[in-house]
């Protein structure tokens, strides 16, 4: 994001040609910059007819409100409320009234002006994490920008960008395809054109967007990343696969790369789609992704995770493939075969699944909204397993937290 010097607006006009003494006192005290003193002078000024007619005076007016907005002082920002929407009204306005264009080089100066307030309130905006409201300062500045005929595309760019992170997917896509026709440079804009389009379910379009991206920004590691991930989403996994390994090949230390291949591979081992054979083969490659991955960062919590939770869930076939051999009978062979499995899936539970959660809680605390996720999977299997004294624990950990009763499912045998 560009950087704008602040702007201490004093006012455009040397001197105003119009005589009455508010408007004059007004343009002194801005000049002071006592605001609160220039404020309330050219709102005495502006109740008079002749003033009204004058397009100085709404210069100065709005280059008081321009003021107001760019302070320092947190108590001139309680003067007006949305000042710099007023300020772009009041330059409108003077414009409509200089029907000889004989202000116009102080019009187009006072848009200039605001141009750059409504971009220096962005970028505050932006900053303090008001991501909605920094978008609309953002476009604002924008749209000022043009009629002065520039076109800011880097300011466009960041009215999407703060759209986006405020989660206004449609006023993001609008503004990101504006600033594509542009042929702005930047490698993710075609990333969260492509991201926009997998949540709106426009799978094809998707696509689309990502392909036009990489083909513009070929070794562009986070587009290639992108990439794989729209076709993750599609539920093309061979062609996710393709798009990883090429992205690993440039990049084999990247641990989110690996992450990413191994949420490739969980998701195949689970797609029915394939043969036994190649879903096991997935799992395993799953299993060493994520490896490669937690060993890459030690501190990957999605990885840990997601580990623990593929172990665990490994344990559920086993526990239902015992459920299944008892319902062809209780017979000598069905329960030691049932006694077998059961046996092996909590061995997995302990000795896999166990270890990666119980680090995964590690790196989470209450005010992560993941705790409630790692809690509840412990929950399940100290209560498998027959951990008692784990499980109890927990218990008491989840009624602090959540002020919640325990479900009798998840008391200790």
């Amino acid at each position: 994001m560009k950087k704008v010097a602040f702007l201490f607006l004093l006012a455009i006009l040397v001197g105003t040609s119009c005589s009455v003494k508010e408007v004059r006192q007004a343009e002194r005290e801005l000049g002071r910059e006592n605001l609160p003193g220039a404020l309330e002078n050219i709102q005495l000024a502006m109740e008079m007819e002749e003033v009204q007619e004058d397009p100085e005076a709404w210069l100065l007016k709005s280059n008081i409100l321009m003021a107001i907005e760019n302070s320092q002082n947190p108590e001139y920002h309680a003067l007006v409320e949305n000042p710099l929407e007023s300020a772009r009204e009041y330059i409108n306005k003077a414009e409509e009234l200089d029907e000889d264009n004989s202000y116009i080089l102080d019009i187009q100066q006072a848009k200039l002006m605001l141009s750059e307030s409504f971009f220096n309130s962005g970028a505050i905006a932006y900053n303090e994490e008001r991501h909605s409201e920094a978008s609309t300062l953002f476009l604002n500045s924008y749209e000022v920008s043009l009629e002065f005929e520039s076109i800011d595309t880097a300011t466009l760019y960041n009215a999407g960008l703060a759209a986006e992170i405020a989660q206004e997917f449609d006023k993001a896509y609008e503004i990101y395809t504006q600033v594509e026709e542009y042929e702005y440079d930047q490698p993710y804009l075609y990333s969260s054109l492509a991201n926009i389009a997998v949540f709106k379910e426009e799978m094809d379009q998707a696509v689309e967007w990502i392909t036009k991206g990489r083909e513009k920004y070929p070794e562009n590691l986070d587009l290639i990343f992108a990439e794989a991930n729209v076709y993750l989403t599609a539920g093309n996994i061979p062609e996710a696969r393709r798009v990883l390994e090429l992205a690993i090949e440039k990049d084999p230390e990247n641990a989110n790369l690996h992450y990413a291949f191994a949420v490739n591979y969980d998701q195949m081992s689970k797609d029915t789609l394939y043969t036994k054979e190649e879903r096991e083969f997935a799992y395993q490659e799953a299993i060493k992704a994520y490896e490669k991955a937690i060993e890459l960062e030690p501190d990957y919590f999605d990885a840990i995770y997601n580990l623990g939770a593929l172990y665990f869930n490994e344990g559920i076939q086993y526990f239902l493939q015992a459920d299944e051999v008892l319902r062809d009978g209780y017979t000598q062979e069905n329960l030691r075969k049932a006694e077998e499995l059961e046996k092996k899936s909590k061995e997995i539970w302990s000795e896999n699944a166990q270890p990666y959660l119980e680090q995964a809680k590690q790196l989470t605390d209450e005010d992560d909204p993941n705790y409630e996720i790692v809690l509840r999977s412990l929950r399940e299997l100290y209560m498998r397993t027959n951990q008692r004294e784990e499980l109890e624990e927990l218990n008491e950990i989840w009624q602090r937290i959540f002020d919640e009763e325990i479900d009798e499912d998840f008391q200790p045998e």
